[in-house]
């Protein structure tokens, strides 16, 4: 007859068995599955595939940059950018997280917080006319003239859609009057 302490102790420890592994396959067919769904237009379908992806392999800044889009699109920008700090603190040298938390911030109104990102993003990709058209916009809400004209110069030279940039510092423009 087994001891009741015994029995008791070993319930107390815990003798459960090891978390299972999840092997790179499943962790890749968990991430395209997230990519699926935020194709199809299901972004809380695929922040549930990258938090699943995420909890087997914690240190890739890629899933959670992803899954930090997959909550801007949900329209959740304050766990976007939990998602693009981590992101960032994985992989600092990747423009593409700033650009993104930038306009997650931008959504939030932290205009000066969206600019550094933007800004950040231009050094480290000094030939993305997206970074310089959404840094336009900014300085454009905060009143900086000839900052906002400077980028959209620039913005424009490396062939950003330029209808749709003026349209947006118009509105921008317009916000900042309005202050």
């Amino acid at each position: 007859m087994p001891n009741p302490i015994s029995t008791w102790l070993n319930k107390l420890l815990g003798r459960q068995q090891p978390p299972r592994r999840i092997t790179p396959e499943k962790i890749i067919n968990t991430f395209k599955n997230g990519v699926r769904e935020v194709d199809e237009g299901h972004p809380k379908n695929a922040i549930k595939y990258f938090t699943e992806a995420i909890a087997a392999s914690r240190n890739s800044a890629k899933l959670h940059h992803y899954r930090a889009d997959a909550y801007a699109l949900a329209g959740d920008h304050e766990q976007a950018i939990v998602d693009y700090d981590t992101a960032v603190r994985l992989n600092p040298k990747y423009p593409d997280t700033y650009v993104d938390r930038g306009n997650s911030h931008y959504q939030l109104e932290h205009n000066e917080t969206a600019l550094k990102d933007f800004s950040e993003a231009i050094r480290l990709k000094p030939d993305w006319g997206e970074a310089f058209a959404n840094r336009a916009v900014i300085h454009a809400e905060l009143g900086n003239a000839e900052e906002s004209e400077a980028d959209e110069k620039t913005a424009i030279s490396m062939e950003v859609d330029a209808p749709q940039l003026a349209e947006m510092l118009e509105i921008a423009r317009n916000n900042a009057q309005n202050l």
